[in-house]
């Protein structure tokens, strides 16, 4: 075991058992000697210290105890979860005995108890905290559906061969000589809670087995009949029927009393309602009985993917019918379970383990080729968070491991990409009393580090430096990227075994790069680095001008990009109707380096005011240490009822919709990012002639401020701009600025040596 080997943990119901996906999957791939080290969760108790003394000694080495100490450790220092139940198979549950809640906070795959086929199941692509990474599949006619129906994206759900657990099923199979048992399985019903139903239906069960054709048939044929049931069946119930049994051949079991593989595998038939143990059934070609005496009422509460119709075609009401099905041997293999497994099933593939193999090969390859972006604060807002926000999006729809880490948290993540991993460094309202005392220990400004070059020093903490330094150490990722110039020094101090990759992205303009990082420049210029990212080649080239920086290896010019819900469809574009007061939408940062801008909107709006212009307002957005005097002025030449302030917005794209047009009147923007977004919102974009306009809106017909008067002329002839030029305009943007475009170039210089 390398202390920096990456680290996945193992577990199965809250880590009860050992006897399922988890579990075959950890003991097939445990002893694969790489640099990642593989953890089993089990709890002490009688079944799982049986396992315990059946493994090697290595294999021993690598069973954490539940709420051990080392499963403490384990648990913060993993890279990876596998839980086959939910989240809390690998979670520490108690503390001194004191039960303890935690989220999750690292990426997690769900490898499933069953085949979805039939019961609607409550997972969404954003359950565990947004971090369902992978969501196994086995039913290859799910896939679209669930999607859909539950919320997640395609790159989240993994289509799988078969179950891990099947390595052991086949294995199982083989060596029982003979099948003397009928197994029904008898799934819970949450309608029973209501009191009498549980009744009728326990009806049905002792009909069956206080049957005299069943008990001759079973005495007959050497035969015995399992009817398992789960724990929260009524007891009192349960023990009425037994009494009334006048055969030993007939029992009535606990589900979570027996291996239900050990029960399959000595099952000549099964009888079962809504399990999905008819999956695991049928693919050891087996008969399947699904017998559904109370549909409609199951019904009324659960939500299914199939149809009714289904159902009703493959399975049976009756309890007379179900005796004569049983005694007249009238069964075989139920198409409802053969038609969702795979058409030609190799056994020879199972038994060996090579489903399993081939899915560790798939996980290894992700997690051996993670990217890791280092930011400010990825809980925010701002140009740099949503561009690196929607590049992650498009990674993740690539088959890539991404993760966010930030300096600093400011509140709980929102609109994030489905399985986007996003940690902290620093959070001020922290409930953990540990990490206040942690930080609190890290007061000294040495700690700072690197991060003594950024003006927003004062909102970070000490602690944020020293963590930062601490990681660069031993970091487990493949591919490091800083997003900000001071984490720049940071990366390029990254000594990690683990990081093969370093890039360096410079979202920052060149004309503001000494006022939000003053020095920093100086620092970087002292190493040589491999590979830098621009956002515009003009912004590379002003760095080599101005600054005289070029000092890196080789570079790729990459654009920014859109995350997808700030987007609307093309189908969803309309033009702006003729009315009588049109409002446009200006976003920009209020500070004291943006004066000349802000002069330029206030003449606007002195314009707008001497002209009596009474059909037009325009909104701004944005936040910066110029707020105060810019609002003085607003109010000084009285043009608040034509240029008014609104504050910050964190819905940038729903106030794009929510007005007619985008108005830039910036002299010196050094990117055009919000004319992307508001194009990509089917609005007109009307902008001075700037580096960022000229960067972008070069193609975008009509778009260029000559004058104030041109604008308001433009503005009155709003109603006139048609859906196919905006649409055409969304395309155009689309070709260069898409997410998928601007993945693909990431990607390219990513592999490019």
């Amino acid at each position: 075991m390398d202390n920096n080997n990456y680290i996945w943990l193992f577990g199965e119901n809250n880590g009860t058992t050992a006897n399922n996906n988890s579990y075959y999957f950890w003991k097939k791939v445990v002893n694969i000697h790489d640099d990642i080290d593989k953890y089993l969760v089990l709890e002490r108790n009688k079944g799982n210290r049986e396992v315990y003394r059946n493994l090697s000694s290595y294999e021993k080495k690598f069973v954490l105890w539940k709420n051990s100490i080392k499963h403490y450790k384990k648990y913060f220092d993993a890279d990876m979860f596998y839980v086959t139940l939910s989240y809390q198979d690998i979670m520490p549950s108690e503390l001194l005995f004191l039960p303890i809640k935690m989220k999750l906070k690292k990426p997690c795959v769900y490898l499933q108890h069953g085949t979805l086929g039939i019961k609607k199941v409550g997972y969404t692509g954003q359950s565990y905290n947004n971090n369902m990474f992978r969501f196994c599949i086995y039913n290859k006619q799910i896939k679209q559906q669930f999607m859909k129906e539950n919320d997640f994206k395609d790159y989240q759900l993994l289509l799988c061969d078969y179950h891990p657990r099947y390595w052991e099923l086949v294995n199982k199979s083989e060596s029982i000589a003979k099948q003397n048992q009928i197994m029904w399985f008898i799934t819970w019903r949450d309608y029973f809670e209501q009191g009498a139903d549980i009744r009728i239906f326990a009806r049905s069960i002792e009909k069956v087995a206080t049957s005299k054709k069943i008990a001759e048939y079973l005495e007959k044929n050497d035969l015995e009949l399992k009817i398992c049931v789960h724990s929260f069946f009524d007891k009192k119930i349960l023990k009425n029927i037994s009494s009334n049994i006048n055969t030993k051949r007939v029992s009535i079991v606990c589900q979570e009393s027996v291996n239900i593989m050990d029960e399959i595998v000595k099952s000549k038939l099964l009888i079962t309602d809504y399990s999905s143990v008819g999956f695991d059934f049928t693919f050891l070609n087996k008969p399947v009985i699904l017998f559904q005496p109370d549909r409609d009422s199951y019904l009324k509460d659960r939500e299914i993917y199939c149809t009714e119709e289904e159902l009703e075609e493959n399975s049976i009401k009756s309890v007379k019918k179900l005796i004569d099905k049983i005694v007249n041997e009238d069964y075989g293999i139920n198409n409802f379970y053969k038609s969702r497994l795979p058409e030609n099933i190799d056994y020879d593939y199972v038994k060996e383990g090579k489903h399993i193999e081939k899915m560790y090969e798939y996980f290894s390859n992700v997690q051996k080729n993670k990217i890791t972006f280092m930011g400010y604060n990825f809980y925010g807002i701002g140009g740099t968070v949503n561009a690196t926000r929607a590049l992650a999006e498009g990674l993740l729809e690539k088959g890539y491991l991404v993760e966010l880490l930030s300096l600093k948290k400011t509140k709980e993540p929102e609109n994030m990409p489905y399985g986007l991993q996003i940690n902290y460094l620093y959070y001020k309202h922290t409930k953990s009393l540990k990490e206040k005392i942690i930080r609190d220990l890290h007061r000294n400004k040495k700690n700072y580090s690197y991060l003594k070059y950024d003006s927003n020093q004062k909102l970070l903490h000490p602690y944020c430096g020293y963590r930062l330094t601490k990681l660069m150490k031993n970091i487990r990722t493949n591919t490091l990227i800083s997003t900000r110039e001071p984490l720049h020094l940071f990366l390029n101090d990254c000594v990690s075994n683990k990081v093969h990759k370093k890039i360096y992205f410079f979202h920052c303009p060149n004309d503001t790069v000494e006022i939000l990082f003053p020095g920093v420049l100086e620092q970087i210029k002292k190493q040589r680095i491999h590979k830098a990212v621009f956002v515009t080649d003009k912004n590379r080239i002003a760095f080599k001008t101005q600054h005289k920086y070029d000092n890196y290896d080789t570079y790729a010019v990459i654009g920014n990009a859109l995350e997808q819900y700030k987007i609307v469809n093309p189908e969803d574009i309309e033009p702006v109707k003729k009315k009588k007061l049109y409002r446009g939408i200006y976003l920009l940062r209020i500070s004291k380096d943006r004066v000349e801008d802000l002069d330029n909107l206030i003449n606007f709006g002195i314009y707008l005011k001497e002209h009596n212009v009474k059909n037009f307002v325009l909104d701004v957005f944005g936040t910066g240490d110029y707020v105060n005097e810019f609002m003085d002025k607003l109010e000084e030449n009285d043009i608040t009822d034509f240029v008014n302030y609104r504050g910050l917005t964190t819905q940038v794209g729903e106030e794009l919709k929510a007005h007619d047009m985008m108005i830039d009147l910036s002299l010196n923007h050094s990117f055009g990012m919000t004319y992307i977004e508001a194009i990509l919102n089917g609005k007109k974009v009307f902008c001075m002639k700037n580096p960022g306009s000229l960067e972008v809106m070069e193609n975008i017909p009509n778009s260029y401020i000559e004058s104030f008067e041109d604008l308001c002329e433009k503005i009155n002839h709003i109603d006139e701009v048609t859906r196919e030029e905006l649409v055409e305009n969304y395309n155009k943007m689309q070709k260069i600025y898409s997410r998928e475009i601007v993945t693909d170039k990431f990607i390219e210089f990513l592999n490019k040596e």
